[in-house]
């Protein structure tokens, strides 16, 4: 073989190494772009809307249901998307709260029930969004000096303690918490925040992705 063959051969291999190597940054490029918000149209599922806490009324023609853990520091992000949801869309959705307590938290279980003893003193949502702003102060506790804490919880926000002490010791609300945790887990909830809007599981890139899904629904 000549020297001019092995130059022209050489060249001939390194040109389609480029070029396919070309093809395939391209094609990860590609690949590698953020899919849009979207919802899962194959599951379509059909859920109870007479359960769970709710804000909005019950004609809105857009039903947001979240499945969600008050321990859950995931859920803790999501919060002001949801509100901006809310505020945005008051009058046209209807927002739809359902427990799903992961186990892997220590006192899920405790805050859901809290919740729903404050519920029955109407400050279902009050004490939601203390548990909230308090996640970081409360996680690290053991039981009995979170149960001190939820307490106070509960006299700042002027409910009767002795009735929610009661409530938490007798676990009042389990039956509630576990119908929220099945039906959860019937409709494919493995994790949490999961969100449905009009039965459709969603896709969200993000948390802000609420709204544009929303917004995509109310002009079909």
């Amino acid at each position: 073989m000549t020297t001019e063959t092995k130059i022209l051969g050489s060249i001939l291999i390194i040109t389609l190494v480029l070029l396919f190597g070309g093809v395939f940054l391209l094609s990860r490029g590609s690949s590698s772009q953020s899919s849009p918000a979207s919802i899962e149209e194959k599951n379509t599922v059909q859920i109870d809307y007479s359960k769970g806490e709710k804000i909005g009324s019950d004609s809105a023609k857009i039903k947001v249901v979240e499945f969600s853990d008050l321990e859950c520091p995931a859920c803790l992000a999501a919060e002001p998307s949801i509100k901006k949801l809310r505020s945005t869309y008051t009058d046209q959705i209807q927002f739809i709260y359902r427990h799903f307590p992961l186990t892997q938290h220590t006192h899920s279980r405790q805050v859901a029930n809290l919740a729903e003893a404050a519920g029955a003193q109407g400050k279902f949502w009050e004490m939601h969004d203390k548990l909230f702003d308090t996640q970081a102060q409360w996680t690290i506790l053991n039981k009995d000096d979170a149960t001190v804490f939820f307490l106070s919880l509960a006299k700042n926000l002027g409910l009767d303690e002795n009735k929610i002490k009661q409530d938490l010791q007798q676990d009042a609300y389990k039956s509630k918490i576990d119908d929220d945790l099945a039906e959860g887990q019937r409709l494919g909830v493995n994790s949490t925040p999961t969100f449905f809007v009009n039965g459709h599981k969603l896709n969200l890139e993000s948390f802000d992705d609420l709204n544009t899904v929303v917004a995509q629904e109310l002009k079909k």
